[in-house]
């Protein structure tokens, strides 16, 4: 656990902390489409001015599970909202204002670190080479959720789930799977469901046991349809990295606290950099 965390004990059973962040600049400012690893980069410039260890443990440490190779950040962020949304040839043109959810969970007493990092601070982002500050002039708490064991979800930020494929000569490399392709889509739900266990147990501390619930997860068949199957996304990430996920809205039946976690934390992988962000469908 790490410094500062005082009451691990609090820390395992969960506190949530979601907010929505405004910015502004008074010189407006080029999104190119491909802006998430820029975000991110903020993003953790902002953690590590505010708490230099907190930044550090996230970066050289982050929450271990026993028995798996595996690191958790346990936030996660959606994509922007632009104002105004002059999108063209490249991205987004003359954006003067963002809006974003941050989502994360923590020990309640450690609820003032996150806002901290956000209120009253400067955003700075590198766009294609070019550095613009972001001024953020607001931080709303977002409400609480309950859920059931069945729910219906949009996506904020797209899912990545990945699993390993031995290349020639035996070589070990990500490959990120594709919902659509019917070969890979079991793949893509039991991974997703691993990955929902394992963050339970990182939280928890303890093995996941209860079986009493189905896992079924799909995303909508209608919006598939009308996106004539496009639903994946390759989003090019630092040193030439390109991640695919899928962006839809989806439908899980599974049990209510590893929803939860998935509401929570993000669904997937790569959460801490703006992937697997949900909201909860309207009824």
């Amino acid at each position: 656990m790490i410094a500062g965390f005082t009451n691990p004990e609090a820390f395992r059973k969960g506190m949530i902390l979601r907010i929505k962040i405004t910015a502004i600049t008074n010189q407006p400012a080029f999104f190119p489409y491909n802006y998430q690893y820029a975000v991110h980069s903020a993003l953790y410039s902002l953690i590590q001015e505010s708490s230099a260890n907190y930044s550090s443990f996230l970066h050289d440490k982050g929450y271990v599970k026993d028995g798996i190779n595996k690191l958790f950040k346990l936030f996660t962020f959606s994509k922007l909202n632009f104002s105004p949304k002059n999108n063209g040839n490249g991205g987004f043109y003359k954006v003067s204002k963002i809006q974003f959810v941050f989502s994360t969970i923590m020990e309640k007493s450690m609820r003032h670190l996150i806002l901290g990092i956000f209120s009253n601070q400067k955003m700075m982002l590198n766009l294609s080479g070019q550095r613009h500050f972001f001024d953020i002039v607001n931080v709303d708490i977002q409400e609480d959720c309950q859920f059931t064991n069945t729910e219906k979800f949009i996506c904020l930020s797209p899912i990545t789930v990945s699993s390993i494929m031995i290349k020639e000569k035996g070589k070990r490399v990500q490959h990120f799977l594709n919902y659509m392709v019917p070969a890979e889509r079991d793949h893509f739900v039991e991974n997703l469901k691993k990955n929902l266990i394992n963050k339970y147990e990182t939280i928890n501390n303890i093995p996941y046991e209860n079986m009493k619930f189905p896992f079924q997860f799909h995303f909508e068949n209608n919006y598939i349809v009308k996106r004539n199957g496009r639903i994946s996304k390759l989003i090019e990430f630092k040193n030439n990295i390109k991640v695919k996920a899928m962006e839809a809205p989806f439908y899980i039946e599974a049990d209510p606290e590893l929803i939860k976690i998935g509401y929570d934390c993000g669904w997937g992988e790569k959460n801490s950099a703006g992937f697997g962000c949900v909201e909860k469908a309207a009824k």
